[in-house]
């Protein structure tokens, strides 16, 4: 694994020091308490894009601290073995929206001698058990093929751009990886919670966006096509029904 800049994709120096600049185009990267923020410069996005971005980041950062059990990878979900087991991680392992936690569980089926590696905008400010960065996913701050497994669990449908999320993956995975995706799926006319906590009423659901936490949340048939685009095919698939709305879906894809 190479840190790259994520505007140019320049090789980064050494993450040494309060921070750092790119030799190529000038930007400039700082360390955090537990991490490096390698988000890309403003000019990555547009005005309304990041305003978008950043109040989905901060709903989300509400629902983990508010209930971590239904919106982290934590505890002894079988959803999250059952996935663990699935992705068959084996050497370099990139995470892409690891979340805020410590050691996600669907870390712990693994072969031995693999490493992890996560990115998320909310790391850097709490410890971990491995080696996170600050960063988006559409714009991965690593040089290419660099890892053997990215995983996107549960996540795809919160980036501001998934096609170009997964166009990242595909660029720093190694000849031979493979992509894995946990993607959650609601039907239309879901019955809503009988029982709505006071803290997600709160939330406002940010201008572009389908609802508090996703820019726009899809289904198996449309993460089919998305991959078809990104050029990418499935070698690997596993679909849970939770009841007649509700269900889960694995996917290992790979170009």
């Amino acid at each position: 694994m190479r840190p790259a800049c994520p505007a140019c994709l320049t090789d980064l120096p050494p993450l040494e020091g309060d921070a750092i600049a790119c030799a190529g185009c000038g930007a400039r990267y700082r360390r955090l308490p537990f991490a490096w923020d390698l988000t890309p410069p403003r000019e990555t996005w547009t005005a309304g894009q990041w305003e978008t971005w950043e109040r989905l980041q901060h709903n989300g950062e509400v629902s983990y601290e508010a209930d971590p059990e239904h919106n982290l990878g934590v505890g002894e979900r079988e959803d999250v073995a059952r996935f663990s087991r699935f992705s068959r991680l084996s050497g370099d392992v990139l995470d892409v929206g690891c979340g805020p936690q410590p050691w996600p569980a669907y870390f712990d089926a693994h072969a031995e001698g693999t490493r992890f590696w996560g990115v998320d905008p909310l790391v850097g400010e709490r410890e971990g058990g491995y080696e996170r960065f600050r960063a988006l996913a559409e714009h991965l701050p690593f040089a290419d093929d660099g890892f053997d497994v990215v995983l996107f669990a549960g996540t795809l449908d919160h980036f501001v751009d998934p096609s170009c999320a997964l166009a990242e993956a595909v660029r720093v995975l190694r000849p031979g990886g493979a992509i894995s995706v946990y993607l959650g799926h609601k039907r239309e006319g879901a019955p809503k919670p009988a029982v709505s906590h006071d803290w997600y009423e709160a939330l406002e659901v940010p201008a572009g966006a389908e609802d508090r936490f996703h820019m726009e949340r899809f289904g198996p048939e449309e993460a089919l096509a998305l991959f078809a685009r990104a050029g990418l095919r499935v070698v690997d698939q596993e679909d849970h029904r939770i009841d007649a709305w509700r269900s889960y879906h694995f996917y290992r894809v790979a170009p």
